[in-house]
């Protein structure tokens, strides 16, 4: 499986199906075999091509379930809402692309011109800060996000787990001066790796 079919073929997370299959045609086009006949670079093109058709076949599968097939990340599938409108619904699909690619402050661009606010968009808000430090606003964000959904699980773990890092970071803070960390560097590492797998990630695959 490729990690980001989106780079292999050139375009954004957030692309029409149209982009991507014209995408895929000039790259075909581009690397095909026939194209490299008695070329010192034939079997180079011979890789890129098949690697652009697997790009183009996972993206296209992955789409058709509603999901990013990022290798090692959680997979955050194709969002609706009750009283959102097909081009919301658009957007936020958008977002957990980026989302899952890790592209937290694309995401957050795409948040920002999205008008009507349901508890997805608040879980998607409260991932995307997290991811880029915002975590005063990503708690804030998970809580405003369990309020309107409060029986969603995974609203609720998000919220938990966010929680849980801040008072143990303000606990830190307290008893060290204001310092960053615990001391211990093995204790400071599994606290990032919790709230990155929270969030879809690995940071430290062997905790």
């Amino acid at each position: 499986m490729i990690a980001n079919p989106y780079e292999v073929l050139g375009i954004s997370p957030s692309a029409s199906n149209d982009e991507i299959k014209k995408a895929y045609r000039e790259l075909s086009r581009k690397y095909h075999p026939d194209s490299y006949a008695n070329n010192p670079l034939s079997d180079l093109a011979e890789e890129k091509f098949k690697e652009v058709q697997e790009a183009y076949d996972q993206v296209m599968k992955d789409r058709e379930n509603g999901s990013y097939g990022g290798s090692g990340a959680a997979s955050y599938g194709q969002a609706s809402y009750s009283g959102s409108t097909a081009e919301e619904d658009t957007h936020l699909n958008a977002v957990a692309n980026y989302l899952n690619a890790r592209r937290y402050r694309e995401a957050l661009n795409v948040l920002t011109g999205i008008a009507n606010r349901g508890g997805k968009w608040y879980y998607y808000s409260a991932v995307a800060n997290a991811g880029v430090g915002n975590n005063m606003i990503a708690l804030d964000h998970a809580r405003q996000a369990v309020n309107m959904e409060p029986n969603n699980r995974e609203y609720v773990t998000l919220l938990n787990q966010i929680e849980w890092q801040t008072q143990r970071y303000q606990g830190t803070r307290t008893n060290m001066g204001g310092g960053m960390g615990t001391g211990n560097l093995c204790c400071d590492l599994w606290c990032a790796d919790s709230l990155c797998e929270c969030m879809g990630g690995d940071l430290c695959s062997c905790m």
